[in-house]
């Protein structure tokens, strides 16, 4: 069979390289690339072998903006094309399929260049090793980087013409990849003492106007939050509570935020989270769900709460299967351009809305002729209602219909426009992420449509992902495949431990410890302690991550402790319990090394050395006062909580703490131990909020920092309005 040349595919306008059979969106977008790309597997990998070239390895994902950019610069362009097909095997990667290879290659750039990110461009030996790249690379030279041309030709070279060079490269590589992992120390810092040192480090990089960390780029980083919610609840840290709210506050006012369809983009690119990278990532709303409950929870505030529900909303409208799992991920392009879907300009509220509506809106989300983004704004809450009303001499019930149905007319229209691509594949851990928040909103906020769902999504993973072998990472097109990562176990017992405490439904019990055993069984690590990335069975990489810091999500070595944790109090299996203490301790000396950067192995640490808080409840379930209990056990911040439904002899077999307990009459009854102390039961909800633990006493006003601030800044607000009301006028908005 007459097989092409380099040249002849590249000038073959419909050849299909090897990524065309797979079931990555991100990979599918390069299908149709003169590049041959080849996913990473063992024809590619032997491929470099037999034909000793060195392997070209992108990474990317698919609502990755510049990975985008580089393949339309160069990975579509013909003559960069024969460059990478005439000199190496290339290989492109979802790193969301294959976090375990991200992972590696990351660490491996950062050491070589000091910093990483996607898309991920880099060279490889046919052993694997990393020895050149960077990230993206234009086409030509700009931007004060080398053209990706360039940038071939250097890696041609080097792997061709310095050998020694290149053995130096990958030695000093492959030692930096084997640093760090577990890390066992003194023990000598309390769980209280470890916060404090975080809390401490946190506080020096506060933003006190704005909120968040730093005066640039800001994350969302829900681990920092969860954090400090502890902290104030492990010691009474107003400062600590201050800090959490008035990030989470801005946060969720910022164009960050989307305020018409709810949900958070990635991150905001400047201090006052206004502009955003426009793409949206389940585990990001999935982990800040959580949080807003637990704010809620925290602070009794309605802001909190309405701001997580808004989150589910989203999710439930364009990011959950017909099956009922949940999607990774939203573009941030569309139309070759990042975030147009959810750009106005003023023009197009004052032709829908009408002068007078329209300046109320523009008023409330900060909108302006000239705009705030490329001509454009994004929307933003820039003055309260309040203050528009008292200026615009509208009662505020006008004002607030006004602003409710200006939302709800701009929601439609931005519905007409062409939408951002959504990459539908479904990732165990990410599921089980979103699982997990919805699972605590019905437990929090008493919605049972959130409970379905959660439900829902908990019986599709089971369903469709787990076998007798094990957890499956990734479904898609009717498709599971890819053995499961730690990160994929953790998040999937932590969703199942979280839909029993919402439904006392005892098979999510049974099958966390499913989980848990295969868990334990191919991640453990015997030698060191703690669990590796990937299973014992998986394939061999260069390296075997073992992962103990926080990144865009929580390490997944905290979770697991976390979920061994709860799992082991539930069930009284010592082996649970002395796995997450040892997984623990495996980390301790990073912990303590790096606290600011280990608040999920704080949290568990927490959790893990504080006596739990058990509350087991008998009785009917459609009882009026058992539904008044279960709200009682929930309304406050309380992370150490069993909660438990002592439900017939299954209940007593399955949970020990259910043994001996059962309503009298048929009334509920609870039964509270806490702090090594259990009381009498306790008959209604009253007297069972009188038994529990109060949480530390707000004793600042929690809007005094932005009171202070307002009164300061009522002459620059005078000024502001007097700009927008000229605005208003040259817009054809002024006084009628």
């Amino acid at each position: 069979m007459h097989k092409k040349s380099g040249a002849e595919a590249v000038n073959s306008p419909k050849t299909k390289n090897s990524l065309a059979g797979e079931t990555s969106p991100y990979l599918l977008q390069h299908a149709d690339n003169p590049v041959e790309w080849y996913p990473w597997g063992e024809e590619a990998l032997q491929k470099a072998k037999d034909e000793n070239r060195p392997i070209f390895l992108s990474i990317g994902y698919s609502s990755c903006h510049w990975c985008h950019v580089m393949a339309h610069e160069s990975f579509e362009d013909p003559a960069i094309a024969q460059l990478m097909n005439q000199w190496f095997v290339n290989i492109k990667v979802d790193r969301e399929e294959r976090p375990d290879v991200d992972t590696i290659y990351m660490k491996a750039l950062v050491s070589m260049i000091g910093h990483g990110g996607w898309p991920m461009s880099l060279f490889l030996t046919p052993a694997q090793e990393p020895y050149f790249g960077g990230t993206y690379f234009p086409p030509t030279p700009k931007f004060n980087r080398p053209g990706f041309p360039q940038i071939l030709q250097q890696a041609r070279d080097l792997y061709l013409q310095d050998k020694e060079k290149l053995k130096s490269r990958v030695g000093q590589v492959l030692q930096r990849l084997g640093d760090g992992g577990s890390s066992t120390a003194s023990n000598s810092g309390s769980a209280k003492e470890l916060m404090d040192d975080s809390v401490h480090i946190m506080t020096e990089k506060y933003d006190e106007e704005y909120g968040g960390f730093g005066a640039a780029t800001k994350f969302p980083e829900p681990m920092i939050y969860s954090l400090l919610l502890l902290h104030w609840l492990r010691g009474g840290s107003q400062e600590s509570l201050l800090m959490a709210d008035r990030s989470l506050t801005k946060m969720a006012e910022g164009g960050m935020f989307d305020q018409l369809g709810g949900g958070f983009h990635r991150y905001s690119t400047d201090r006052l989270w206004k502009v955003p990278h426009f793409e949206k990532m389940l585990y990001d709303n999935a982990l800040l769900a959580r949080l807003y409950l637990e704010a809620f929870q925290a602070t009794k505030q309605d802001f909190h709460s309405d701001v997580a529900k808004r989150i589910f909303e989203y999710v439930l409208r364009e990011m959950t299967s017909p099956e009922g799992g949940f999607y990774s991920s939203q573009d941030a392009d569309t139309e070759g351009g990042e975030g147009r879907f959810f750009l106005w300009e003023l023009k197009e509220v004052l032709d829908l809305l009408g002068p007078r509506n329209a300046k109320v809106i523009a008023r409330h989300y900060g909108m302006s002729a000239p705009g705030n983004f490329d001509r454009k704004n994004i929307l933003h809450i820039n003055e309260d209602l309040e203050t528009i009303a008292k200026s615009e001499n509208i009662p505020i019930f006008e004002i607030n219909h006004i602003v409710n149905t200006g939302r709800k007319a701009l929601f439609e229209a931005r519905g007409k426009r062409r939408r951002p691509e959504t990459d539908t594949k479904i990732l165990a851990g990410w599921n089980g992420m979103m699982t997990a928040a919805f699972a605590k909103g019905y437990s929090v906020l008493r919605d049972r449509a959130l409970l379905e769902t959660a439900q829902k999504a908990g019986e599709f993973v089971w369903k469709n992902m787990w076998t007798e072998s094990g957890l499956l990472r990734v479904y898609k097109d009717g498709q599971a495949k890819i053995p499961a990562f730690l990160e994929d176990y953790a998040w999937t017992m932590e969703a199942f431990l979280n839909l029993y405490e919402a439904s006392f439904d005892l098979v999510w019990i049974e099958r966390a410890r499913d989980v848990a055993d295969r868990l334990i069984a191919d991640f453990w690590d015997e030698d060191g302690g703690g669990f590796f990335m990937t299973g014992r069975q998986y394939e061999k990489l260069i390296h075997r991550p073992k992962i103990s810091n926080d990144e865009a999500v929580p390490s997944a070595n905290a979770i697991a402790a976390q979920a061994l944790t709860t799992l082991g109090r539930l069930t009284g299996e010592k082996s649970y319990l002395e796995k997450a203490e040892a997984a623990v301790a495996a980390f301790r000396g990073n912990m303590e090394g790096r606290p600011a950067s280990h608040n999920g192995f704080l949290c568990a640490l927490d959790y893990l050395t504080k006596p739990p808080a058990e509350i087991v409840i008998a009785g009917p379930k459609d009882h009026p006062e058992f539904e008044k209990m279960i709200q009682a056990a929930q309304q406050d911040l309380r992370p150490e909580k069993l909660l438990i439904h002592a439900d017939g002899e299954a209940a007593k077999k399955l949970l020990p703490l259910a043994e001996g307990k059962s309503a009298p009459q048929g009334e509920p009854a609870a039964w509270v131990c806490q702090n090594q102390t259990c009381h009498p039961p306790a008959t209604s909800a009253e007297a069972l909020t009188n038994l529990l633990e109060k949480p530390p006493m707000i004793k600042l006003n929690i809007f005094d920092r932005d009171k202070d601030v307002a009164e300061k800044s009522t002459k620059e607000n005078a000024n502001f309005l007097g700009a927008m009301s000229q605005i208003f006028k040259h817009s054809g908005l002024g006084p009628r």
